[in-house]
């Protein structure tokens, strides 16, 4: 593969972030596809505002939060690499407006779930693997929680029936928790564990869930069966009017159900809020007040619980 000055920069800048306990999976992704881009045009000098900003809109159906996306992921390594290099320059901050805007989930109703997951078994699958990965691994994200890539992370030994918990390993923030799940839940794996182990021909890839050939189900690919099956919740010739569901959606709307369920039944969520914090895997508890915001019918209660608990504390209207 050819290089420039720019990927050798790019691949020592990686090395040192992982050196530091990073995992930039993400982060990597985007400043090789930045260093591809420059090797490609035949650029071999250092980094400059004008190469970055070529690169960050380089296709113009790029949506402006997404060039700002990409712009930041430079000026990250910028930062880095203008103390090395000399004649390396640091794009401008804010040339395209702010890059952490929250996009609305998409909140699932329990009905659209049992559509994705009546169509994953309709997906093309040789020997019978994928279509049944793919929909107990929907049905695991929407009865956890669990990140997309913590399901596909997901070795047979992490999954306890008798216990009726999973353990999660090496999660985004390389820690491991362990989590219960419900009966149903339990019974459902117990299925798949026994569909699988019939069709599956190489007993050598330990992980639990294993798409065609026995291998491993890779995120990428259970992404993509999520924008073939999404299809199904669209009527007629409609087409997505906002960002198309997606597999991280289906966490949120766990969280947004659990704290809408508390709600509705008067349970003070900041008594619980830590528990599910926990549950989810997220480091600050401010992360998880965030999916308070996360559907109309919760913004609703909340602003009611506000306004009761502000007249009844005997504050007028006048003050």
């Amino acid at each position: 593969m050819k290089s420039n000055l720019i990927s050798k920069q790019v691949e020592e800048y990686i090395s040192y972030k992982k050196a530091l306990g990073f995992q930039i999976k993400i982060e990597s992704q985007q400043l090789r596809r930045f260093a591809a881009y420059t090797v490609s045009i035949g650029y071999k000098s250092s980094l400059t505002k004008d190469v970055a900003f070529q690169w960050a809109t380089l296709k113009p159906e790029y949506s402006r939060w997404y060039m700002a996306r990409r712009m930041e992921t430079i000026r990250t390594f910028a930062k880095y690499i203008c103390v090395l290099d000399p004649m390396a320059q640091m794009p401008p901050k804010g040339v395209f407006g702010k890059c952490h805007g929250r996009t609305p989930p998409y909140i699932f109703t329990e009905e659209e779930i049992c559509i994705l997951m009546k169509t994953s078994m309709e997906l093309y699958a040789p020997d019978g693997l994928r279509c049944r990965t793919i929909s107990t691994a929907i049905g695991l994200l929407w009865s956890t929680g669990m990140r997309p890539n913590e399901v596909c992370q997901l070795m047979d030994d992490d999954v306890d029936l008798n216990n009726k918990r999973i353990t999660i390993r090496e999660t985004k923030f390389s820690k491991t928790r362990i989590i219960p799940i419900h009966e149903t839940t339990n019974s459902k794996l117990s299925s798949y564990i026994n569909a699988r182990d019939k069709l599956r021909k190489d007993f050598s890839v330990r992980h639990f869930l294993i798409t065609t050939g026995s291998r491993k189900l890779a995120l990428r690919n259970f992404e993509y069966a999520m924008q073939v099956i999404r299809k199904q919740l669209l009527t007629g010739n409609k087409k997505w009017d906002r960002r198309p569901p997606r597999l991280y959606d289906i966490r949120h709307t766990f969280a947004c159900n659990t704290l809408l369920g508390w709600l509705k039944n008067n349970i003070n969520i900041d008594r619980k809020i830590l528990y599910l914090s926990t549950y989810l895997g997220h480091v600050k508890v401010e992360d998880t007040y965030w999916y308070l915001t996360g559907t109309p019918e919760l913004l609703q209660i909340v602003s009611g619980n506000f306004e009761k608990h502000f007249y009844e504390s005997g504050v007028s209207h006048e003050e």
